[in-house]
């Protein structure tokens, strides 16, 4: 292994490289205990949906796009999409998502080329390329809604049987089901009971295939909460029940819609969001049904561009969001926005030919949203260590390693000015290395490497950081020399980024922390 020499002197890169216009220095410092952890974080946290109709062949051929995810982490897709469930058939695809259902009489709504869109095989094979764990749903809807031969509940639970049929005797591992979508408009007011008795019907035939499945559920916070606690009593068979919301456009619960709003909201919907988190868990517990897993298996944002908005004020909303998911311990979360909605939310930043009826969709370029997930993906797997900071628009959250050898905090700012917040940390050591990893204007992430001893953090305006403390006198972290690597060898930094030409910096190195200097 390349030779790497131990840190002793950091590059310090100053204010320069953070220039704001005014400094907010507090004399009140953050402090964070390394001891006081309140669980694993999930390693399930940067998933992403797939809506079938829209994911041409030509797209994912490029590289860029798995390379990007497997940055990220993610480890779950969610196929073939949300509302497009409800009119897909799997065996009978026509490349129309949404609107076009095979099963109403007389459809005429025609086929698209198979290159136009991503069929079941084609998703899990990019599943398998990235290193994800397949997630696909049960379309309950057409049978509900159309009748006769082949058609009805009775229709529709043999199509899903042939389904997971399918994918077993293809040995593709399809361990997660999702029932339905946003089945809170299918199943509405004194009706939503039913819904259960749907998950129910649905997990039995599921499960006379393949009896080792997770379940899941969907419903929606936004007034709602009574309605999934009543739904996960009445289920004998869930177990998983994803939440949908969606920032900015009233979608479930009440939000903002503007950059501005967002800037008052400490943290995003005020807080709401993860108290309903907690009220879920709470209740989960009093009834005794606490094995019941809580995702948020469609969040994002807003389904309209806003109107003072750009990609990267959507990026720090979206780790705001993704922040609070992180903070409350969700068991799993799948962003909409991957290559849907508004376009400034979108991550993949796409060119359609509409000639060919978007065949030939090819990628631009990985949106700055794209940051907040490369950034956070870091915490995944580590243990939560939640505090309060001195200052309301600053906030956000800790994770450290099993050896509490390394801390990593996530601090977003939403202030209009830079901040400099000392930083105390207890049970890590005494001396230690800092560096962070900012997303600020126009969405680009800088590195800061500090001085030894240095926990001054400096937090840009409207800006997200990560910074990655490591206890230098660890006696765990191998030192050695930088000529001595071999090509073969994994080498990231802390924050998720493969090195190939290691410097000066910590790094891991085959899953080892190095000292390098």
């Amino acid at each position: 292994m390349k030779n790497f020499k131990v840190l002793s002197l950091c590059l310090l890169m100053g204010h320069s490289a953070f220039a704001q216009t005014s400094v907010t220095d507090l004399s009140a410092p953050l402090s964070v205990d390394a001891a006081q952890t309140e669980g694993k974080i999930s390693e399930y946290l940067t998933g992403g949906h797939f809506v079938y109709g829209f994911e041409n062949d030509t797209l994912y051929q490029d590289e860029r796009i798995s390379d990007w995810m497997k940055e990220c982490k993610t480890k779950t897709i969610r196929w073939p999409g949300g509302t497009a469930v409800q009119t897909y058939h799997w065996d009978d695809l026509n490349g129309i998502a949404f609107k076009a259902d095979t099963w109403k009489p007389g459809y005429n709504g025609g086929y698209r080329d198979s290159v136009c869109f991503m069929d079941l095989d084609e998703y899990i094979a990019f599943c398998r390329k990235i290193g994800a764990e397949p997630m696909v749903g049960i379309n309950i809807q057409s049978g509900n809604k159309y009748k006769g031969e082949g058609k009805g509940l009775e229709g529709s639970l043999e199509e899903a049987r042939r389904l997971i049929q399918y994918c077993k005797d293809k040995d593709y591992q399809v361990k997660n089901w999702y029932i339905g979508n946003e089945c809170y408009i299918m199943f509405r007011k004194e009706n939503y009971i039913k819904y259960a008795d749907f998950i129910d019907r649905y997990a039995a035939v599921l499960r006379s295939v393949d009896p080792d499945i997770n379940v899941i559920g969907d419903w929606q916070f936004g007034g709602r909460l009574d309605q999934i606690v009543n739904i996960i009593r009445k289920s004998k068979e869930i177990n998983m029940m994803e939440i949908h919301e969606k920032w900015g456009n009233g979608f479930g619960m009440a939000s903002g819609n503007t950059f501005e709003d967002w800037k008052k909201e400490y943290p995003i919907y005020k807080g709401n969001l993860g108290k309903y988190i907690e009220r879920l868990r709470d209740s989960l517990q009093v009834m005794g049904r606490d094995d019941v897993k809580i995702a948020m298996n469609e969040w994002g944002l807003s389904g309209k561009s806003y109107p003072d908005g750009d990609e990267f004020k959507c990026g720090l909303i979206a780790a705001d969001f993704l922040m609070e998911l992180f903070r409350h311990r969700v068991d799993m979360a799948c962003y909409w926005n991957f290559n849907m909605g508004s376009a400034d939310s979108r991550i993949l930043k796409v060119k359609t030919d509409t000639i060919t009826d978007g065949a030939s969709t090819r990628l631009e370029r990985i949106s700055p949203v794209g940051n907040a997930f490369t950034l956070l993906a870091t915490a995944m797997g580590k243990q939560l260590v939640n505090f309060t900071t001195p200052l309301n628009p600053v906030y956000g959250f800790a994770a450290v390693d099993e050896e509490k050898s390394t801390m990593d905090v996530y601090l977003l700012n939403k202030s209009e000015e830079e901040v400099v917040m000392p930083l105390q940390i207890q049970n890590m050591g005494n001396t230690h290395l800092m560096t962070q990893y900012c997303y600020a204007e126009p969405g680009l992430v800088k590195e800061k490497i500090y001085e030894k001893g240095d926990l001054n953090m400096v937090l840009p305006a409207l800006s997200f950081s990560h910074f990655v403390i490591a206890a230098s006198e660890a006696t765990h972290i191998d030192e050695v020399k930088a000529e001595e690597y071999q090509q073969s060898d994994l080498i990231f930094d802390f924050g998720g980024h493969r090195v190939l030409h290691p410097e000066k910096g910590v790094y891991i190195v085959n899953g080892k922390k190095i000292l390098v200097k």
